[in-house]
């Protein structure tokens, strides 16, 4: 099976990365089958001018995105150490923990194809779970938005601005996810067996490739994708996650989920849209007003989030202290 995936691996590409070769041409198929049914077969030849309009994929931030996903994939080796490290780490203090809590040693069991499917959807879960919490929390405190500003002053969004991101939010999201995958990890290999397994392919967990070939694609796009008001209470559609983009007063912090709503319904994030909205891109105040963008080069989109984040840690540690009242006598 490892020679297997060695092989579709190397075929296919990393199936981690939502441009690989596959993702794309299941992308470019759905595009085809929205376009037809929008504006008809006979409207073909106009189909590339829709999918790729040079106003978007020329404009300046997409630029900055392509220069920055080059970053990130040169950085890619300390995100796979973080992963390994921190999640062994973690798996392990988690085995340690049960068996010191309940003086028993870890299963010696094997899995059943049951266990496995839970496995493989609780990682998804459990990853995406971790996935909303850091997105959230890189919003709502000013230390760590500078950071995650980065995406969100995309003016254009395009598949690649998804690796539009500091490298600095991009470690800190995935510590989170390894530390809480990890304990899971340990907590099923202490339960079961020493020998974990989960439904994978090419190394990425099943659901995560289901979910980046079926449209994730989209997201990250001009073109408005639905699934109704029923189904976007539970799985985050291509529109709710470019309103989550949008300069409106009204779409600010909503829908920070990837893959679920649920986590959005759950604690009152979640953003529905009636109808398809005419949305603008970009990084505006809690008013509305449109900010000028801040990052118009990989060197202030690396450099100006650090700046900016020591400035708000600097201003944080000069509020004075709330001074408690002497006792009363």
């Amino acid at each position: 099976m490892d020679w297997l995936a060695s092989i579709i691996v190397a075929v296919f590409g990393d199936f981690t990365l939502r441009l690989m070769p596959l993702y794309v041409g299941a992308t470019l198929l759905i595009a085809v089958v929205i376009y037809g049914w929008r504006y008809g077969w006979r409207q073909w030849r106009s189909f590339f001018r829709w999918l790729t309009p040079k106003d978007i994929y020329l404009h300046p931030s997409h630029i900055v995105d392509l220069k920055l996903f080059v970053v990130g994939r040169l950085l890619s080796v300390a995100g796979v150490i973080n992963l390994v490290v921190v999640r062994t780490a973690s798996a392990a203090f988690a085995m340690a923990l049960l068996a010191a809590s309940f003086g028993t040693e870890p299963g010696t069991g094997s899995w059943s194809w049951g266990q496995i499917a839970l496995a493989t959807l609780l990682f998804a879960v459990v990853s995406d779970f971790c996935t909303y919490w850091v997105h959230r929390i890189h919003h709502e405190y000013p230390v760590l938005w500078p950071f995650h500003s980065v995406h969100h002053s995309a003016e254009v969004l395009t598949p690649v601005t998804v690796y539009r991101k500091h490298p600095v939010y991009d470690l800190l999201s995935d510590a989170v996810s390894s530390l809480a995958i990890g304990f899971l990890a340990g907590a099923l290999l202490f339960a079961i067996s020493p020998n974990i397994d989960i439904i994978s392919i090419g190394g990425a967990n099943v659901v995560f490739v289901v979910f980046n070939a079926v449209g994730a694609n989209f997201r990250h796009s001009h073109i408005w994708i639905s699934y109704g008001p029923v189904l976007e209470h539970v799985l985050i559609s291509p529109a709710q996650h470019q309103i989550h983009h949008s300069r409106a007063v009204v779409h600010h912090d909503r829908n920070y989920g990837e893959i679920f709503a649920i986590w959005d319904w759950m604690f009152g994030t979640l953003y529905v849209p009636a109808h398809e909205e005419k949305l603008e891109f970009g990084l505006a105040e809690r008013d509305g007003t449109p900010i000028d963008q801040p990052h118009p080069s990989l060197a202030r989109a690396l450099i100006g989030p650090v700046e900016e984040s020591w400035r708000q840690f600097r201003n944080r540690l000069a509020e004075p202290r709330p001074v408690a009242d002497p006792p009363a006598e």
